[in-house]
């Protein structure tokens, strides 16, 4: 057997030195911020070789680090530059009339995002199209959502918040984040009905209000809330005269149905004969004809959806995607199988990722610290990697790290994950001698987070050393 020379044999004791010092210094840290349950691991990106560990081969709930897998697996099988999209069919009958098929395939894109804050900008759009084809009168709108499967909610999600905004249904024909945004401001005088606005302005919801004005500070306060199979938003409790406005997004129920519903009140509201149009999902997948031309269209880019999601950690794009890179009609499990599937190449062992949804949002996500750093050291060196590492939260930056991690600005991407009892943060950090993946997983959290995410910014500033 060939002996190390002396120069690899004093660069291979070092290596296993700061390795050592790193696993004692990840205990010492979770130790000094009271993190009894932290599962740590830091690896180089150039080689893949391990830095440090604390519990690091143990799994741990992924909250929204689960989005690294769905992001890593979107970009895999679908590309960066994959365009998902709705497709809007004009079937053209005579004297000016016609039939509409919009067809979803998982676009996130329809909302006041990225339309000035208008969530109808797309619709207005197509009913000036129309009109400008000579369409006057919409005799029917059909809606083809059969590209995604029946599970709308992941299973395990909780129950008493799936009127929050982070719980929005998944849909292949999805408006406004699936949510309409309820502002909520005083009246003009106390004992008055607080005023109320939606947007999307539409029947589809109605508003039960019960909130009123009042003078006394210590009775300000508002609640919104939807059951789960209702369309009524009751908003209640008692508004301060004076008061700045309470903004909240609340979900809807039906994807689909809400898509055709404020499609056909826009087309009206934009001068087309269009109320009385009835509204129907289709029981089969929608097959143009050689005859039916071209579809209106809006499509959002892979790459464009990512930084929405792993930012500012949006859940309902990362439903999208965890369907959209799976097949037809695939159901909650068949989704992370498929999304397994495209992580094959990255040539890392899977054997401990326990995937259920695609945004983290069911507790039952769990993996390791390890098989999340070996992820992002395999992912930086595919063709995507650096839109996968330009996507993700920076400190200072419009994310959730927008607070966080002050002095390491150019240097830190990372994706938080925060569920009750969880708080964690891995991503890539820029230190002197190279990049490396990093990983903490921090629950059972009777404090709350602040204990874990102080003990992650630690971690961070140490391997920035």
């Amino acid at each position: 057997m060939r002996r190390l020379g002396t120069p690899l044999l004093v660069l291979a004791l070092a290596a296993a030195a700061a390795a050592g010092e790193l696993d004692a210094e990840f205990t010492r840290l979770a130790q000094k911020q009271g993190v009894a349950a932290a599962g740590m691991d830091a690896r180089r990106v150039d080689g893949g070789d391990a830095l440090g560990a604390q519990r690091g081969d143990e799994t741990f709930p992924l909250a929204s680090v689960t989005k690294l897998f769905t992001a890593c697996a979107a970009l895999e099988a679908l590309g960066p530059d994959r365009e998902l999209a709705t497709r809007l069919w004009v079937l053209r009958g005579a004297d000016g009339e016609a039939a509409l098929v919009a067809v979803g395939g998982g676009d996130p894109g329809i909302s006041g995002r990225d339309h000035g804050g208008n969530p109808c900008a797309v619709f207005e759009r197509w009913a000036d199209a129309l009109r400008e084809a000579g369409i006057r009168r919409i005799t029917r709108i059909d809606l083809d959502d059969s590209r995604f499967g029946p599970d709308r909610l992941g299973a395990t999600w909780p129950a008493d918040q799936l009127h929050k905004w982070y719980c929005a249904p998944a849909g292949a024909l999805t408006l406004n984040d699936n949510c309409v945004d309820v502002t909520v401001t005083p009246g003009k005088a106390p004992g008055d009905p607080a005023v109320v606005r939606v947007s999307p302005d539409t029947a589809f919801v109605k508003i039960d209000n019960r909130c009123t004005t009042t003078s006394e500070r210590g009775q300000h306060s508002v609640v919104l809330w939807r059951n789960a199979s209702s369309r009524t938003i009751s908003v209640s409790g008692k508004f301060l005269a004076g008061a700045a406005a309470v903004e909240e997004s609340v979900t809807i129920d039906d994807p689909t149905l809400f898509f055709g519903t404020v499609l056909r009140e826009t087309l009206a509201r934009k001068g087309l004969d269009a109320a009385s149009a009835p509204v129907a999902a289709l029981k089969a997948p929608f097959a143009p004809r050689a005859g039916d031309g071209q579809p209106l269209l809006h499509a959002t880019r892979v790459r464009d959806a990512l930084p929405v999601m792993l930012q500012r950690s949006q859940n309902l794009y990362a439903e999208l995607l965890f369907r959209a890179c799976s097949p037809r009609g695939a159901s909650a499990a068949q989704c992370a199988e498929a999304g397994k599937r495209a992580l094959a190449p990255l040539g890392i062992a899977l054997e401990d990722l326990a995937w259920l949804d695609g945004s983290g949002l069911a507790k039952g996500n769990r993996a390791s610290a390890a098989t999340v750093t070996r992820l992002l050291s395999a992912a930086s060196k595919r063709p995507w990697g650096a839109v996968l590492r330009d996507s993700l939260a920076a400190p200072g930056g419009d994310g959730t790290l927008s607070k966080r991690l002050a002095g390491l600005e150019g240097a830190v991407r990372a994706k938080t994950g925060t569920i009750s009892g969880v708080s964690n943060l891995a991503g890539y950090v820029d230190g002197k001698n190279g990049r490396v993946a990093f990983a903490v997983l921090c629950s059972n959290l009777r404090e709350g987070s602040p204990p874990a995410m102080r003990l992650q910014d630690d971690v961070v500033r140490l391997l920035a050393k």
